[in-house]
């Protein structure tokens, strides 16, 4: 079952900006992430309130997206902070 990634472009343009290891980990868990969602180094959590997942790049760098059907959208990425206001 083939997976689409959609990720906009103001969301393409802050993955972009960010440092390139932290760019690289992005895709590496990204992949982790279609393979298998329970992967455990994921964090993967339900946000409360609303449709959005997140997913862990590293300890410091999170990512949030949406599952509809056979797509992933990616809706942010940054610090824990910056993505999640925690």
């Amino acid at each position: 079952m083939a997976i689409s990634i959609v990720i906009p472009e103001t969301v393409l343009k802050r993955l972009n900006a960010l440092p390139k290891e932290i760019r690289i980990k992005f895709w590496e868990q990204l992949e982790k992430l279609i393979n298998n969602p329970s992967y455990p180094g994921l964090r993967n959590e339900k946000l409360k309130g609303t449709d959005q997942r997140a997913f862990s790049i590293t300890m410091n760098y999170r990512a949030t997206y949406i599952r509809v059907e056979k797509s992933i959208i990616i809706t942010g990425v940054g610090t824990h902070k910056e993505v999640l206001g925690e």
